[in-house]
């Protein structure tokens, strides 16, 4: 964002502590508050009638949350949850809207990041359908680790297993190979990558794919 961008904001913005699993904007609802995260991270998440729920992307330190919807003037498509819970910058929706009207660089952004987003999903969506449940849970480690800044995660099995659309057995046995290959370490609800190298020798194709992809929005 450029300079003139973020002192046009920054008033505006209130830092705030996002808890863990904290729903910030609900599906259905118009995207009142964006959020920026710094430590935090949250995931978009689609739930089913049936009790099942699925992660279709996530948002860390190099984006905003709600931003298609914002962008859109539409309702939100999706639960916006707190995956990891710390820091994030909060402003208010129209805010950034007023913002954008002012500055044809920051909306160029915003819309170049939400080409990101939609690859990011699709490749998310392929990959849980391609890839085995180990490489894909090295990739969401990595990725947490590139958009938070930290290496230990207050998680679950059971959160895991949602935001990757697997059981929670599948999740344990993914969690044992990762601990054997020397990549990580689990102990009392808190994971933490201890290798980065071996983590990313487990990690699948699409990892590189969005990372690069990334680094050119």
């Amino acid at each position: 964002m450029r300079p003139d961008d973020q002192a046009a904001l920054r008033p505006s913005m209130k830092l705030r502590h996002l808890p863990l699993r904290d729903v910030v904007t609900e599906a259905g609802q118009p995207v009142e508050i964006v959020y920026f995260p710094v430590t935090a991270d949250l995931a978009n998440v689609i739930r089913f009638s049936d009790g099942r729920s699925g992660m279709a992307t996530n948002v860390g330190r190099e984006g905003v949350s709600g931003l298609a919807a914002f962008l859109a003037d539409e309702p939100c498509g999706w639960d916006i949850q707190v995956q990891i819970e710390g820091a994030a910058w909060a402003l208010e929706s129209r805010v950034l809207r007023r913002q954008i009207k002012a500055s044809q660089p920051l909306l160029r952004l915003l819309l170049g990041l939400t080409h990101f987003n939609q690859i990011e999903a699709a490749q998310n969506a392929v990959c849980n359908t391609s890839h085995m449940i180990v490489p894909r849970i090295a990739r969401w480690l990595l990725t947490l680790q590139d958009r938070t800044g930290g290496d230990a995660f207050a998680v679950t099995q059971e959160d895991v297993a949602v935001l990757v659309s697997a059981r929670r057995t599948t999740v344990n046995a993914a969690w044992q190979s990762l601990r054997d290959a020397g990549a990580i370490r689990h102990s009392r609800g808190v994971i933490t990558i201890i290798d980065r190298d071996r983590l990313q020798d487990q990690v699948c194709e699409c990892y590189a794919a969005l990372k690069w992809r990334s680094s050119t929005v």
